[in-house]
């Protein structure tokens, strides 16, 4: 009892399934400009990070002293750190004389030279 399917239903099956496919594609390519816009204007909206920096002190006697400026990512600062402000890395390294680390050049991110 197997009719026979003319051509011309097969191809209107065919251009059926076809149509189904482009509106997927076209949803597709919506959420990914969509997802690109989005993701641009948070590149733009957000600004980057501040840099930071840590006081690496140095223990004597039971008494902690400022050894060294870091930079907050420089693992050479050692387990006694202090974090600090972009004004209070300045004031150690100009004012305090505090050293700054040979390895990450925190003053040269600070404009100390």
């Amino acid at each position: 009892m197997s009719e026979k399917v003319s051509r011309l239903e097969r191809l209107r099956s065919v251009r059926e399934w076809l149509a189904w496919q482009l509106r997927r594609t076209d949803q597709t390519i919506a959420e990914l400009e969509r997802q690109e816009v989005m993701a641009a204007r948070a590149a733009r909206t957000l600004p980057p990070p501040p840099p930071g920096w840590k006081l690496a002190m140095q223990r004597a006697g039971g008494k902690a002293t400022p050894d060294s400026v870091h930079a907050s990512e420089c693992s050479m600062a050692g387990k006694h750190t202090k974090p600090l402000t972009r004004d209070q890395a300045l004031r150690a390294l100009t004012e305090d004389d505090v050293a700054p680390c040979p390895y990450c050049r925190p003053d040269t991110d600070l404009g100390v030279l």
